[in-house]
């Protein structure tokens, strides 16, 4: 059973993991476990290709994995530096499922051109899989936000992946909301640009 999460008791974590005991960091993951696994089913929404193949719980661990080595090479100063670089591990472990599901033999390509099962119950594929120009397009869209500036990934990936409002996020970082707000806002331009206007389909 997951450890309830308490932002004093992972603040505490963090400072014992600053100085160098190993059983903290495992004890941040065990704590944050539940959160992050739902982090990461937000975050297996916007790649339909690995959605189709793998669970959450699957994804979460190999981001867990990823997380643990991370954490032998870096340690956060703070549960959102914490929870950032959880962010992004679970991002590059989707990224490459789902290059992986796309690539010449995936079978993410090959089910685009699957048939339909038939009415004689034949065996095939259903439903369908997306377009392999939207699951191009949803990998852009993360590349992108990852390479945002690290004041705006923050506050978008806090916004868009955690589902924190703009108050919220207003607080956490010290400032008022139209701060936040602006830099919301230059994300989201930014993002834009970068992506031609080719945004994925929700």
């Amino acid at each position: 059973m997951d450890a309830p999460f308490d932002t004093a008791v992972l603040n505490a974590l963090l400072a014992r993991a600053q100085a160098g005991d190993p059983a903290a960091r495992d004890d941040l993951i065990r704590r944050s476990s539940r959160r992050l696994e739902l982090l990461t089913r937000k975050m297996l929404r916007g790649y339909p290709a690995v959605r189709r193949w793998e669970e959450t719980g699957d994804v979460f661990q190999n981001a867990a994995v990823r997380l643990v080595r991370a954490l032998s090479a870096v340690t956060p100063t703070s549960t959102r530096e914490f929870f950032g670089l959880a962010a992004e591990q679970i991002r590059r472990e989707l990224v490459d499922l789902a290059r992986l599901y796309r690539g010449p033999q995936g079978p993410g390509r090959l089910l685009v051109h699957s048939p339909a099962p038939s009415q004689s119950g034949q065996p095939g594929f259903d439903p369908p899989a997306p377009a392999v120009d939207d699951l191009d397009r949803w990998t852009q869209f993360h590349e992108a936000v990852h390479g945002l500036p690290p004041d705006e990934r923050e506050i978008f990936m806090l916004n868009f992946y955690h589902g924190w409002r703009q108050t919220e996020i207003a607080e956490l970082f010290g400032v008022d909301e139209r701060t936040i707000r602006r830099r919301w806002q230059a994300a989201a331009v930014r993002l834009g640009e970068r992506l031609g206007g080719r945004l994925p389909e929700a």
